[in-house]
């Protein structure tokens, strides 16, 4: 297929599409079952004892204060809370301080599920994201060659390019495999610019009715304008 062709897409009716159609409860469940916030946006930890406890915020309050685990433990005994030393230790270090980066994945979520609305196909999808690397492209090339350590930048410069130029290369093939699928299967075909408007000058002469002759001279022109914009 060359630049000069038109390429036009033909729904087929018996293609079954519903493997193809994504559920966006289901994505919106399986998106936000991955951020750990309880409904007052506080972290938590569903295997964890105190994550999970009644007196939580009595146990940390208390550990602002004194910073000593077996005094917590005590705490936790006394309202029938049993919980060992160590994972007292592991909550108080690593789940106090975690709320603000769910916030921060929850907002990420919140994001992936606006744009996921915006339905766009795989094809649009994979032109958006070449776009993308051309842009970054521009950018890693476009950064200037330091004189204290010009050897380390262009080295830099050089992996990220052919990062980028791998990945470009990936969606590339991509494009062409669904094409080529589409193309096997008549949902896509390609003809020739000038046996496109031979058809259609065709009709012209054999349609003499000006309402006719009006709308295929408008589509004609219409089809002609897209195939110079591609």
């Amino acid at each position: 297929m060359n630049s000069s062709d038109f390429k036009v897409s033909i729904p087929n009716t018996n293609t079954e599409m519903k493997n193809f159609i994504s559920d966006d409860k289901s994505i919106e469940k399986f998106l936000t079952s991955q951020v750990d916030l309880n409904n007052d946006g506080v972290f938590y930890e569903k295997d964890c004892s105190i994550c999970n406890s009644p007196i939580r915020q009595m146990a940390e309050d208390k550990w602002f204060a004194c910073r000593e685990a077996e005094k917590i433990r005590e705490l936790l005994r006394e309202n029938g809370e049993p919980v060992a030393i160590n994972l007292i230790k592991n909550h108080m270090e690593f789940h106090i301080d975690q709320s603000y980066l769910e916030i921060r994945k929850k907002e990420y979520v919140n994001k992936i599920m606006s744009l996921n609305t915006i339905k766009l196909g795989t094809l649009d999808r994979i032109e958006i994201a070449l776009a993308s690397i051309n842009e970054r492209l521009l950018a890693v090339n476009s950064i200037g060659t330091s004189k204290d350590a010009p050897v380390i930048i262009e080295k830099a410069k050089s992996e990220l390019t052919c990062k980028l130029i791998s990945g470009m290369s990936g969606l590339l093939e991509l494009r062409a495999k669904i094409m080529g699928e589409m193309k096997d299967k008549g949902d896509l075909f390609t003809i020739s610019k000038d046996d496109f408007e031979d058809i259609f000058k065709t009709a012209l002469n054999q349609f003499s009715g000006a309402d006719t002759r009006k709308a295929i001279t408008f589509i004609l022109d219409k089809f002609v304008k897209m195939s110079k914009e591609k």
